[in-house]
C-alpha cells in the first residue's frame, strides 16, 4: 500500500511543481528577452560553481564576507521605509559592499554576495518580479566577480594585497578604480542590453549617460574605495562606514523620488505641472531678455479609435511612441510635457513663428509618415498611423502669462481640428494645408 502511495504523492508534488514552474512571469517575455534573461543567472550559477572548485576556504574570510553582506542588508533595512520609484535604475548604493567583497576576498564571494541580498530583498519587497530580481543580481554577481577576478590576477609585486604607503598606494588605489568601473560596465551593459530588449525604443543615455547618473557613479567609487582601505587596515573598523552609506543612501532615494515625481509615468516626458512650473520660468527669462518664445500645443488626431479598437494597453503604447517622436524631433531644443490626455505641451524659446511652423511641420509630417506598432499585450502586432494636429501661439504684448499663451495655442489647435486635422494653424492668422 505504501510502495503504491509514495509514487503517487512525488507524481502529484512533480505535477504541482510544474504548474507552479509554468506560472511564472519570466516565460510571458518575448524572445529573444525571455531567452537573454534566463541567461544571465544561469550563466552566474556556472560561474559560481566553478569559482567554488578553485577557492580556498579560510574562516577569517568567510567572517569578513558575512560582515560585510550584514552591512548591505542594515543600509537596505534603514531605508525601506522610503519607496524606490518605479521605472528608474534603483542607486541602493550595494556596490560599495559588492566592491569592498570583490578587492578583499577572493572572488567567489563576489559572485555569491547577491544570493543573500536577494533573498532579502525578495522577503522584504514582495511587489517585485521574481525574475527582475533575480537578473538583475545575476547580472551583479557576474560583475563584480569579473572585477574581482582581474584585481586578484594583477601581478602582487605590482599591487600587492595591501596598499602600503607612498607611491605603492597610488597604485594600488589606481588598480581598485580600474576593477570597479570593469564592475559598474559590466553590470550596466548587461541590465542595459535587457532595457534594449525589453523596449527598443528606450534612450539609454538617460538613463546612465545624464549628470545626475555619473555624480552618483562618483559617489559610490568613492566611498567604495574609503570602505576598501577601511577594511584591509582593520575589518572591525567597516562599522563607520556603515552611517555614512546609509545616509548617502537616503539622499539619493529622496532625490530620486523627488525627480520622478517631476515625470509623466506613461510617456516619460514632463507631466503636467511640472511642465507648467518650469515654462513659466522660461516665459519670464524671455521676458526679461526680450527674447522670442513659442508655445505649441499638439494633439493625436481621434486617438479614442485606438482605446475602442486595441484597448488601453495598446493606446498607452501609442502615446509613448509619439512621445518618443515629439523628443526625436526637437533634438533637446524644448521643453515637452504631456499636457493631458492626448495632448502634448512644447515651449520653443528662442523660436519666432516662422521657426515654431518649420519645426511643428517637420513633426507633423514625421508623425503621419511613422506607423506605431503595439509589440505587447494582447493586441501585440496591430499597426497604428496617427496624424496629430497642432496649434501655436507666440509671446507678444497682448500674450505675456502661460496662461494667455495656452489659451492662445488651444485656440489654435481647435481651428486646426475643426478645419480638418492634420494641420498646424497659428495666432493671429488662418490654418494653412499640412
Amino acid at each position: 500500500m505504501i510502495a503504491v502511495r509514495l509514487p503517487d504523492r512525488l507524481a502529484r508534488r512533480a505535477r504541482s511543481l510544474l504548474r507552479s514552474v509554468r506560472s511564472w512571469h519570466v516565460w510571458g517575455l518575448r524572445e529573444p528577452l525571455r531567452s537573454y534573461v534566463i541567461a544571465v543567472p544561469v550563466l552566474w550559477c556556472a560561474a559560481l560553481a566553478v569559482a567554488a572548485a578553485g577557492t580556498v576556504w579560510h574562516l577569517r574570510q568567510a567572517l569578513i564576507f558575512v560582515a560585510l553582506l550584514a552591512c548591505g542588508i542594515a543600509v537596505t533595512e534603514a531605508t525601506r521605509a522610503l519607496r524606490e520609484p518605479q521605472g528608474t535604475l534603483a542607486r541602493d548604493l550595494q556596490s560599495v559592499w559588492y566592491l569592498a567583497i570583490a578587492i578583499t576576498l577572493p572572488p567567489w564571494y563576489a559572485l555569491a554576495a547577491p544570493v543573500p541580498l536577494v533573498v532579502h530583498k525578495l522577503w522584504r519587497t514582495r511587489r517585485m518580479l521574481v525574475y527582475r530580481r533575480v537578473f538583475s543580481h545575476g547580472a551583479i554577481g557576474l560583475a563584480y566577480g569579473l572585477a574581482s577576478y582581474v584585481f586578484h590576477a594583477l601581478p602582487v609585486t605590482a599591487i600587492g594585497a595591501a596598499p602600503g604607503a607612498g607611491r605603492h598606494a597610488l597604485y594600488w588605489v589606481a588598480a581598485v578604480v580600474a576593477c570597479a568601473l570593469i564592475g559598474a560596465v559590466v553590470n550596466h551593459g548587461l541590465i542595459l542590453v535587457a532595457i534594449r530588449l525589453s523596449d527598443p525604443g528606450a534612450r539609454v543615455r538617460d538613463l546612465v549617460g545624464n549628470r545626475e547618473s555619473l555624480t552618483t557613479d562618483l559617489l559610490e567609487l568613492s566611498l567604495a574605495a574609503s570602505l576598501i582601505l577601511v577594511v584591509v587596515i582593520n575589518p572591525v573598523l567597516m562599522a563607520l562606514a556603515l552611517p555614512t552609506v546609509v545616509l548617502c543612501r537616503r539622499s539619493l532615494m529622496q532625490a530620486q523620488l523627488l525627480a520622478h515625481g517631476r515625470i509623466d509615468a506613461k510617456t516619460g516626458l514632463l507631466n503636467a505641472g511640472a511642465w507648467q512650473r518650469e515654462a513659466a520660468a522660461e516665459i519670464h527669462r524671455a521676458l526679461r531678455s526680450d527674447a522670442p518664445l513659442a508655445l505649441v500645443m499638439v494633439d493625436i488626431d481621434q486617438f479614442s479609435t485606438v482605446n475602442e479598437t486595441a484597448g488601453l494597453e495598446a493606446g498607452d503604447q501609442v502615446l509613448q511612441g509619439i512621445a518618443r517622436s515629439v523628443t526625436a524631433n526637437l533634438r533637446g531644443s524644448g521643453l515637452v510635457g504631456r499636457y493631458g490626455g492626448e495632448q502634448f505641451a512644447i515651449l520653443l524659446p528662442e523660436t519666432s513663428a516662422a521657426e515654431a511652423r518649420r519645426i511643428a511641420e517637420r513633426l507633423r509630417d514625421h508623425i503621419a509618415g511613422e506607423p506605431i506598432a503595439i509589440e505587447n499585450g494582447t493586441h501585440a502586432g496591430f499597426v497604428f498611423r496617427l496624424t496629430v494636429s497642432i496649434g501655436i501661439a507666440i509671446l507678444d504684448r497682448s500674450r505675456r502669462a502661460l496662461t494667455e499663451l495656452i489659451g492662445a495655442a488651444d485656440k489654435a489647435l481647435s481651428e486646426a481640428k475643426t478645419t480638418g486635422r492634420n494641420k498646424v494653424c497659428v495666432l493671429p492668422g488662418l490654418a494653412e494645408p499640412g
